[in-house]
């Protein structure tokens, strides 16, 4: 008896036919229409797809030769289990990971001898240095961290990594969209097309590391990548002499997960930067597989520092050939309420001004915003001078954050050089921030509040762009004179020059165009080059009566300073998993061999104009959180 075979919506996943009045495939459920050449060409895609193969050869590392282990010691930590390794002459007194004391077992037994080793390249004094800059800033921070008695726990240890080279065969399936808008004179269009974009090839990975101790957390590993190979040398025990060395007790074979994800995840990342034009593309599916997939053992350098606060361990990682160094902080829970409390309090103020300027002309309320935000920053300056908050150091925010690993090491570098030197020459900040995930805040809120609730060098003058990788949004916020400097027209103007460099994942290229249109525009503006525009305000707050006035206020400053503590709390967190090896992606190794883009069906939503304001070449604004005015606006990419 034949099979009977259902084919499903794309859009919708119900039962589908064909419909003889229209010829063409239709949904019943949700009416949407397909070209029936489109849809089989789709469905065949779907039905042929593979699954993923990844399959390794993991002989890593190798025998001890004879006399080898004899100048080497292991001990164990009778707390944590962890076991140590270290030459004859080095006297281990406590455990890197939890800082209890440790015991000699004798000498090194079966384990495997290491192939390469990157040896220390950082010592033990700038690792100090580096600890205390990563305190400076934090303004929760319990004080007692910053004690000197703390610094000289920190130990360097050499960590197992098991290295996964690669070549990796894809088949990937993304779904896309494109959005094109209209008008007439009552309405604003959008219409969204779908579709099916087919990439085939492949790519080379070298050494993708994946470390070996189970005492050591995966994620403050991946935090202080990349490690470069470069420096690696054939391993010798001399390299041991006067550190540690972490014992592996995570075999290669119990590695291989986290290599594939890895893996898997910067291959269809890849993959995906090539399909371009685009607002938005997401991975719909994808087979993998892997051939000579090799394993090799290696011992990198990292510098650790195990301490404890109110009974909970604290460990702290330094990359002992980069210098990078991450480690979350704890939070001083005291400190913590007093900003809450303060903050609420000066949010407040602020905001029962804004609802008693409400009643005046417009005019008048701009002046009372530029009032208030002398106001707003002299009330900060008087909170932070008080003792009991936090230190007076003042640490200005840099124009660059990438957050989301975007550019390479010296794309950021050269990003940030042009990006501080438009700034100062400007007295504007002019930033990007690429974020991972913005959690639950709209990209407006993100990046209005960002700016906002962030030490930038010439705020309330400046203008943001921000990336979220999540869901492939982008952001231009801008406050003080960028809002009229960087009007509406002149942002799309912008858009349209970066945006098919953003999409395609050209981001330095995006980014540098951004900047130097802002430098064009602001400058332009200065000069009188360019005529400034005029700031729309969206709306005014209505009169309240004094006491649902000061309730409410309180409010307001109860949730705006919700948000400035929670991105202070947010700078003690430093560590993060990283969900791809982008930095291990073989130079010239990917190979696309099939590209193939199909349009599947496409929306329209209709929206109805507002009201003409009789103006024309301005910005329109809205009031953040902080009761601040911004211009801007985004989209995908």
């Amino acid at each position: 008896m034949a099979a009977i075979k259902e084919y499903k919506c794309p859009c919708c996943g119900g039962a589908v036919e064909f419909d003889s009045k229209i010829q063409k495939i239709k949904c019943p459920y949700c009416d949407t229409e397909f070209d029936t050449e489109a849809f089989t060409a789709h469905e065949e895609e779907v039905q042929n797809a593979k699954p993923d193969e990844m399959d390794w050869e993991t002989t890593a590392g190798g025998a001890w030769e004879q006399g080898e282990e004899s100048t080497l010691r292991s001990y164990v930590c009778n707390s944590c289990g962890g076991e140590i390794v270290c030459d004859e002459n080095t006297a281990a007194t406590s455990c890197p990971y939890c800082g209890n004391p440790v015991v000699m077992m004798g000498q090194v037994s079966g384990a495997l001898k290491p192939d390469y080793v990157i040896p220390f390249k950082i010592d033990k004094k700038a690792a100090k240095e580096a600890l205390q800059r990563h305190y400076k800033g934090k303004k929760l921070l319990p004080k007692i961290f910053k004690k000197e008695n703390h610094i000289d726990e920190i130990k360097g240890v050499y960590v197992p990594f098991w290295l996964f080279d690669a070549d990796a065969d894809a088949d990937i399936r993304y779904k896309a969209t494109r959005v094109r808008t209209w008008s007439d004179s009552d309405y604003d269009y959008t219409e969204t097309s779908y579709y099916s974009i087919g990439r085939s090839g492949d790519i080379g990975f070298d050494r993708v590391p994946v470390d070996g101790s189970s005492k050591m957390p995966d994620d403050l590993m991946e935090s202080i990548e990349p490690f470069k190979f470069e420096d690696a040398v054939d391993f010798k025990t001399a390299y041991l002499a006067g550190y540690l060395a972490d014992k592996y007790d995570v075999t290669a074979e119990q590695s291989i997960d986290r290599a594939n994800e890895r893996i898997k995840r910067s291959t269809e990342d890849a993959f995906a930067s090539t399909v371009k034009g685009y607002h938005s593309v997401t991975t719909e599916n994808s087979s993998i597989r892997l051939h000579n997939g090799k394993a090799k053992y290696a011992l990198y350098p990292v510098w650790l520092l195990n301490t404890t606060w109110k009974g909970k361990k604290y460990l702290f990682a330094m990359n002992g050939q980069t210098g990078k160094f991450v480690g979350d902080l704890p939070v001083d829970n005291g400190l913590y309420f007093k900003w809450l409390g303060g903050l609420t309090a000066g949010f407040g103020v602020i905001a029962l001004i804004a609802y008693s300027c409400s009643g005046c002309s417009k005019g008048v309320r701009r002046m009372n915003k530029k009032l208030l935000s002398v106001f707003f920053a002299v009330l900060l300056c008087v909170v932070v001078s008080v003792p009991a908050f936090a230190d007076t150091t003042e640490d200005y925010t840099p124009h660059l954050i990438d957050n989301a690993d975007l550019l390479t090491g010296e794309e950021e570098s050269n990003l940030l050089a042009k990006l501080d030197e438009i700034s100062d020459r400007l007295s504007v900040d002019v930033a990007v921030v690429t974020e991972d995930s913005i959690g639950d805040k709209t990209p407006r809120e993100y990046a209005d509040d960002f700016y906002d609730y962030n030490s930038y060098k010439y705020n309330p003058d400046g203008v943001l762009l921000l990336i979220s990788m999540e869901e492939r949004d982008w952001y231009i916020t801008t406050t003080g004179s960028a809002i009229t400097a960087i009007t509406d027209a002149r942002r799309g103007n912008m858009e349209d020059a970066f945006l098919s460099d953003l999409s395609g994942g050209y981001y330095y290229d995006a980014f540098s165009t951004y900047a130097d249109m802002c430098d064009n525009y602001i400058s332009g503006v200065q000069s009188g080059y360019y005529e400034e525009g005029e700031a729309y305000e969206e709306s005014t707050v209505g009169n309240f009566p004094w006491g649902p006035a000061i309730l409410v206020s309180l409010a307001i400053g109860l949730v705006a300073a919700l948000v400035v503590t929670g991105f202070m709390r947010g700078q003690l967190k430093t560590v993060r998993r990283k969900a791809a090896a982008s930095d291990y992606v073989r130079p010239g190794s990917m190979n696309v061999a099939y590209a193939n883009d199909v349009f599947l069906y496409s929306h329209v939503n209709r929206t109805a104009k507002p009201k003409d304001n009789g103006s024309s070449g301005g910005s329109a604004t809205h009031t953040s959180s902080s009761d601040t005015t911004h211009g801007g606006g985004g989209g995908k990419f």
